[in-house]
């Protein structure tokens, strides 16, 4: 099929600069997030003066979970379709490698949107939403992902914003994990209480890497208000679970996040 010097040019061009963005897309992200986030403690401040409160976590929260949504939004609706006409372009002159690489990043794109904003983590459905989740994780590592829930699980209980945090610290986690931890095998359990235990939603996050310092990580992590460790226990203490992090150097590392259900 006959395809105009223009059409390539158009197609090297869109290549060019979706090449650029994607080099700059998480330091813009992360840059755009602190200072959202940075402007949002400040107005609190100046308010109430309760950097601490109640108030101060939903807003702080509620605020990244409309920029994660925009954000998928607009790499559902500009960049995944320019990829995709540029991959049909490509095919059009031929070009198997370059189709091949934009099949790549048009996945990639596609699997950043769903980790931002996943379409069906509004479900109230924490075990679903789990499942995907371990899925989705396992198909973008090397890292063998074994996800046990125990028969007759009862999370009906949690409300939709519980649903929604709890699955966000462990997604955080699984990050921190394929990012830090080189390990080979991560095993996430998820039961109700056992015995004397108070009733409610336990998560145990086990995985075999090389473990670290959770006394220098937890200070480095509260001076810094570094998104990993410090975005988990923030969403664990807006939602009033327990997150625990035990781990030591060269023997992996294990987080338990416990939501108890809320007795009358």
């Amino acid at each position: 099929m006959n395809v105009s010097e223009e059409q390539v040019r158009h197609l090297y061009s869109i290549i060019h600069s979706y090449t650029i963005f994607f080099i700059v897309f998480d330091v813009v992200f992360f840059v755009g997030a602190v200072g959202a986030i940075i402007l949002a403690i400040k107005f609190l401040k100046s308010k109430r003066n309760s950097e601490n409160s109640a108030e101060h976590l939903k807003f702080t929260i509620q605020g990244q979970e409309e920029e994660r949504a925009r954000i998928a939004r607009e790499l559902h609706d500009t960049v995944a379709q320019d990829l995709r006409y540029c991959k049909s372009l490509a095919e059009k002159l031929e070009q198997s490698e370059l189709s091949s690489i934009l099949e790549k990043s048009l996945y990639e794109v596609r699997s950043m949107s769903y980790n931002l904003a996943p379409p069906d983590v509004t479900r109230n459905d924490l075990v679903a939403n789990l499942v995907n989740l371990c899925q989705t994780f396992e198909e973008r590592s090397s890292i063998d992902f074994r996800l046990t829930v125990t028969e007759g699980i009862d999370t009906y209980f949690l409300t939709q914003t519980e649903n929604l945090n709890l699955y966000r610290i462990v997604q955080e986690s699984l990050n921190n994990i394929i990012k830090h931890a080189d390990a080979t095998e991560v095993t996430v359990l998820v039961r109700n209480q056992i015995g004397t235990e108070p009733k409610g939603i336990y998560i145990f996050i086990t995985d075999d890497g090389k473990g670290f310092d959770v006394r220098r990580r937890r200070k480095v992590a509260a001076e810094t208000k570094h998104f990993g460790l410090f975005g988990m226990s923030e969403r664990a203490r807006f939602i009033g679970a327990e997150l625990d992090i035990s781990s030591e150097e060269g023997a992996g590392t294990q987080v338990t996040i416990v939501k108890r259900m809320e007795t009358i």
